[in-house]
């Protein structure tokens, strides 16, 4: 399982390739902004990605097209490739579907991919909520496919009116079962994240793709180990704030606590450690 960090704050990025779980770096717009505030730079775009590929070298680090239709996305996918490339494994990020109403064509993303990918420029296929879309990406030949668990379960979320998830919330499927029938309702899709990460996984592994799954959009330690145990996933891509959470909890503060009592200072234990006799 790739482990990947989904921020392009500068100082993040070197701390959590310091203890040696930096094996990918995931960015959009919305990232690269931030990031650059944060990290309080003042030059452009490209210089700031050189300094982002000087820290990830050979892991692979995504960055997104923002056209809507497949020439533009061919250009700016193919300029910031050529730009990029010889600074480190990028690769470039691309909607599945960039359509942003029901009667723009749906194809675009697409289309560029399964061109680009012919081309041999690495891809993620990115936007993506339902593991049907999953499996189109790797008929497309993107090189990853990242389905975000989020961007799901707030649909799910506002579909039921279950208010806002928060910022560390997210939907499992009892819940949202519950939900239904209490208020003896159904739904025309999927019940929440939880199931599209279990159906994509397996889609993935019983199809055998090449494409690798990269899940997204996780928000707590417990749907990291949701993921970790699901087949056909290859990566998964954790918020900063998410990755440090998982070596944080109360059990191991409370153990490391009371064993440490015994070595007191003037135990022949503690003076064992300090003096090395």
């Amino acid at each position: 399982m790739e482990f990947m960090l989904d921020s392009a704050n500068l100082e993040e990025v070197r701390e959590i390739k310091s203890i040696g779980l930096l094996e990918g770096l995931t960015t959009n717009p919305l990232i690269i902004k931030k990031g650059i505030q944060e990290s309080n730079y003042s030059g452009n775009f490209i210089d700031y990605a050189k300094k982002l590929l000087e820290i990830t070298q050979d892991k692979p680090l995504f960055f997104q097209v923002t056209a809507l239709d497949k020439q533009g996305i061919l250009k700016q996918a193919t300029v910031m490739y050529k730009t990029l490339q010889n600074y480190g494994n990028v690769h470039i990020k691309i909607p599945i579907n960039t359509s942003l109403t029901k009667d723009d064509v749906i194809y675009e993303g697409f289309s560029a991919i399964r061109e680009l990918s012919s081309e041999g420029i690495p891809i993620l296929a990115t936007a993506i909520v339902t593991p049907v879309q999953a499996y189109l990406s790797s008929k497309a030949g993107a090189k990853y496919a990242v389905l975000m668990l989020r961007p799901y379960d707030n649909i799910i979320a506002e579909k039921l009116r279950l208010g806002n998830l928060g910022e560390e919330g997210y939907l499992d499927n009892r819940r949202v079962l519950i939900e239904l029938m209490r208020r003896k309702k159904s739904l025309d899709s999927y019940l929440s994240g939880e199931e599209i990460l279990r159906r994509a996984g397996r889609i993935f592994s019983v199809q055998n793709l090449t494409t690798k799954l990269l899940i997204a959009g996780i928000r707590n330690p417990v749907q990291v180990s949701e993921v970790l145990e699901t087949e056909g996933v290859s990566s998964i891509t954790l918020p900063y704030k998410v990755l440090r959470e998982l070596f944080n909890h109360e059990g191991t503060r409370k153990f490391v606590k009371e064993t440490y009592k015994a070595a007191t200072p003037n135990s022949s234990y503690g003076k064992f450690l300090e003096n090395g006799k």
